[in-house]
């Protein structure tokens, strides 16, 4: 089981999950307007990962297998706790933080939110080519303004409706 893999390999990354999926604080509300407040709420970070993915001591598809089984125990949770409620499930990769960053919220049929997705996989392998774990390299030289908006994009993210 991931949970034991994470135990013995991923101590911080397995204390992150197991708090997500054992002591969830997610609160919702009906109303649409609140969405943002939501958003702002159940907001987590795993920070868990950065260590071994920067040494690669973690295969791609062992942090495929922990994100895939926090996104179903937290898909259980919502299924035990709501009944006909839809919520959207981010899971995004912040390559300057760097940072997994968890977020839930309800859904109100924004076409656009599934839009931006990427596949779970190309998520995972794009932070771990790009994830900043030195820090930022600050080059002073002369540079155009569409250098700096091409650079900009720094965070990738995964979405998943979730159906109660």
């Amino acid at each position: 089981m991931i949970l034991d893999y994470l135990k013995k390999h991923a101590e911080k990354a397995y204390r992150e999950i197991t708090k997500i999926i054992t002591s969830p604080v997610f609160l919702f509300s009906n109303d649409p307007k609140l969405i943002g407040i939501e958003e702002s709420h159940n907001f987590i970070y795993i920070h868990g990962f950065n260590r071994l993915i920067k040494k690669d001591r973690v295969p791609s598809d062992k942090l495929l297998e922990a994100f895939s089984f926090l996104e179903k125990e937290v898909e259980l949770y919502l299924k035990k706790h709501y009944t006909d409620k839809e919520f959207v499930f981010y899971l995004s990769a912040d390559a300057l933080a760097p940072t997994f960053i968890i977020t839930l919220a309800s859904y109100y049929e924004d076409t656009s939110v599934v839009e931006q997705s990427i596949p779970l996989f190309e998520l995972i392998e794009w932070y771990k080519e790009n994830a900043c774990f030195n820090g930022l390299q600050i080059i002073e030289n002369k540079t155009n303004d569409k250098n700096i908006e091409a650079e900009s994009d720094s965070v990738r993210t995964y979405v998943k409706i979730i159906r109660t």
